[in-house]
């Protein structure tokens, strides 16, 4: 019987000992009271706790998690486990693994590989069944690892920054479910934690209905990125509404300025680039005087650069920053944003924004691109060098990573919110001669077989890819700037034989006493690379990666605060 059937009842049975109206209506009034707040008690536990801006994943709200909803009589670590495998379509047999990481702030600066004095598996795995009702997994106690002290999320101010991309209603909602790319957004917009970081974006939506536009405004206040959002002209190719972009960032540079809000560097980049490191990107930008006349180029990676003849060209790589001067001269320039240019005529186009920008710059100043690089420059062809994400390197711009990596960066950036920027993507070799490419993946190597070796020209590699091509040279383009890769120097490389195990990224979440919770996993089948993944040359022969497996093996890492 439900709380108000009991009232009911309760009035019924003793309507017959009451003889006084007013006194029965007392009770009644009395009971019906106590009736409603009881309802209205029991509705209030049934509420589902407002998702977090991190509950999703390739287009599905992710279930409950760590929200206060799981079997209290089960381990966070089982939970997570049974979690995985029905959101994710794991085996229900999973080899598993649990370690939970302390980081330790005590280095100087960030090293392109640091070792670690302990073993990463202090344990074999265990071969579990995720449906068994007896289930109960727990981590192994902390392993201490050295990462420098950098800026958190919440620590940053990024009020001098203005963004500008384009992009369409249906790229957000269809091509990047559930509005993935807003959450990707949300790491270097905010501070993490539902609020801007004081950096401004101006979006343009193509193909998109008034009702549409309000509903990604909305969307962006909602998650605490600060942006405005406008409807792209219609007939716009790609390219024009990037030179459309370059007269609305200024403008809105202006309007910002009149309420006391100074932007001294504008950027426009493409939708799918991603910035690891916003307090890092400050303090390189910084070192340009934003009076002055300044135009720079970020690419990412080789697929960011062109070779033309013996001449390697990067037109920015979907990362294009200006200096208002900068901004208000292009803004003056013939070749961008005729209003009375032909719409139709813009589909002829065949290059992109940033290279029609560039030729349209070269064309008419002065001005050379000056470009600050995250993962490659021309002099590593030298090396015969394919630096990506496995690296080392903490780079300033990721781009095209879903295409190129099939990455979510959101997901490996999660960590920075407890252990800093500087830990992205930072690698820890371990005395079993395990790799942890914080963020990205976990490699196993063969035993005794695994060297790191210091990047230099008298090195072994870079001799035979010398001599392989001692004819061929090229150079950088003369309109080019470039500058050096931070630590490019102290760069080391992985040198291993054998067979090489590798788990990838698969989610990462937040715990409810502020841990980091990263699940790494390799799945069944063949061994999938992508991109840097197969670090392996053409012809090597010494080396493999793993055979096929017949379930998904999963590493759990949870990141704590001392």
């Amino acid at each position: 019987m439900t709380t108000c059937e009991l009232v009911i009842s309760s009035i019924t049975m003793f309507r017959p000992m009451v003889t006084f109206g007013r006194v029965r209506a007392w009770i009644f009034t009395s009971l019906l009271a106590c009736c409603i707040l009881f309802a209205t008690l029991g509705s209030y536990k049934r509420q589902t706790p407002l998702p977090s801006i991190y509950d999703y994943t390739d287009g599905r709200t992710r279930g409950a998690w760590l929200n206060g909803t799981e079997d209290e009589s089960q381990s966070e670590e089982t939970d997570y486990l049974q979690y995985l495998v029905q959101q994710y379509g794991l085996t229900n047999e999973v080899p598993w693994f649990a370690q939970r990481v302390r980081p330790r702030f005590n280095s100087r600066t960030r090293k392109s590989m640091t070792q670690v004095s302990s073993k990463f598996l202090s344990r074999d795995f265990q071969r579990v069944h995720a449906d068994d009702e007896s289930l109960d997994l727990h981590a192994e106690k902390a392993v201490q690892v050295s990462v420098t002290k950098s800026n958190t999320p919440d620590q940053l101010d990024a009020s001098s920054l203005l963004f500008g991309i384009s992009t369409s209603y249906d790229r957000l909602r269809l091509t990047y479910s559930n509005t993935s790319l807003i959450h990707e957004w949300t790491r270097w917009l905010t501070d993490g934690q539902g609020h801007s970081n004081g950096a401004s974006l101006v979006l343009t939506l193509h193909h998109a209905t008034s009702s549409q536009v309000g509903y990604v405004s909305n969307k962006m206040r909602e998650v605490g990125i600060d942006a405005v959002v406008l409807p792209a002209k219609d007939g716009r190719d790609i390219t024009g509404r990037y030179l459309d972009l370059v007269g609305m960032l200024a403008y809105q540079k202006d309007e910002l300025s009149k309420e006391g809000l100074e932007k001294n560097f504008l950027a426009l980049v493409d939708d799918d680039i991603f910035f690891p490191s916003i307090g890092k990107l400050l303090s390189r930008l910084n070192k340009f005087d934003a009076k002055e006349k300044g135009y720079i180029g970020m690419p990412s990676e080789r697929s960011d650069w062109v070779v033309e003849g013996n001449t390697t060209l990067t037109y920015g790589g979907g990362a294009v920053i200006f200096t208002p001067p900068m901004m208000e001269n292009v803004t003056q320039l013939p070749c961008i944003g005729n209003p009375t240019q032909d719409p139709t005529k813009t589909a002829k186009r065949t290059a992109q924004w940033d290279e029609t920008l560039f030729n349209c710059i070269a064309g008419h100043t002065d001005e050379n691109l000056h470009i600050l690089p995250s993962f490659y420059t021309p002099e590593d062809d030298l090396y015969g060098l394919r630096s990506g994400y496995e690296g080392g390197i903490q780079p300033l711009t990721l781009h095209h990573y879903k295409h190129r990596h099939r990455f979510e960066p959101d997901k490996g950036h999660l960590v920075t919110s407890l252990c800093g920027e500087d830990c992205f993507l930072q690698r820890f070799w371990f005395r079993d001669d395990w790799i942890l490419v914080n963020g990205h993946t976990i490699s196993q190597y063969d035993p005794e077989s695994v060297d790191v070796l210091p990047l230099k020209k008298s090195s072994l590699l870079v001799s035979q890819h010398s001599q392989r091509n001692e004819h061929t040279t090229t150079k950088t383009a003369g309109r080019l700037v470039v500058d050096k890769i931070e630590g490019h120097e102290e760069r080391k490389v992985v040198s291993w034989a054998g067979t090489k195990r590798t788990w990838r990224l698969l989610d990462a979440r937040v715990g409810p006493g502020g841990e980091v919770w990263q699940a790494y996993v390799k799945r069944r089948g063949s061994a999938g690379t992508y991109g840097d993944e197969d670090d392996r040359l053409p012809e090597d022969t010494v080396h493999t990666q793993d055979g096929p497996s017949d379930v998904d093996s999963v590493i759990v890492l949870i990141w704590e605060r001392w």
